[in-house]
């Protein structure tokens, strides 16, 4: 295998990346998502026979699939920063040009930070993490040159 970083890699085709969730409820999620964070709905996908419904929402560039399956179990992560230790995707970004914007908005709609904003210096960042219906968590991050 090379390692030439010269040559073109799979990112290189890239257009866009996408974030899965699996829900427990995926008309809740559905509806929270397109009411709270204002995603559009894409596509619907139901598949009986393996007890799974699909639904891909997104804007712009953003895409998010969320997926029911019957038999499938929650799994709640523990605040930030503590939310690392359990392996696997542990929660989804959106990067925002104002994060106080965003935390305004979701007050209006009595969605409250579990954590942040946080100032992370090293970094040049502002962080806050909420919560979905389904306790998934999601981050907000602003750069220093948003």
């Amino acid at each position: 295998m090379s390692t030439d970083l010269t040559q073109q890699r799979v990112v290189d085709h890239a257009i866009s990346m996408s974030a899965c969730i699996v829900v427990a409820n995926i008309e809740r999620s559905v509806d929270w998502y397109r009411r709270i964070l204002g995603l559009e709905m894409i596509k619907r996908l139901d598949i009986p026979e393996r007890g799974e419904r699909i639904a891909f929402l997104g804007r712009g560039a953003l895409r998010l699939e969320l997926a029911e399956r019957t038999g499938s179990v929650g799994l709640r992560r523990a605040d930030p920063p503590e939310h690392g230790f359990a392996q696997g995707p542990s929660h989804v970004t959106f990067y925002v040009d104002d994060l106080d914007a965003v935390l305004a908005e979701l007050a209006a709609v009595d969605v409250k930070p579990v954590v942040g904003p946080v100032d992370v210096a090293p970094l040049a960042l502002r962080v806050a993490f909420i919560r979905d219906p389904e306790d998934h968590l999601i981050e907000f991050i602003q750069t220093a040159s948003s």
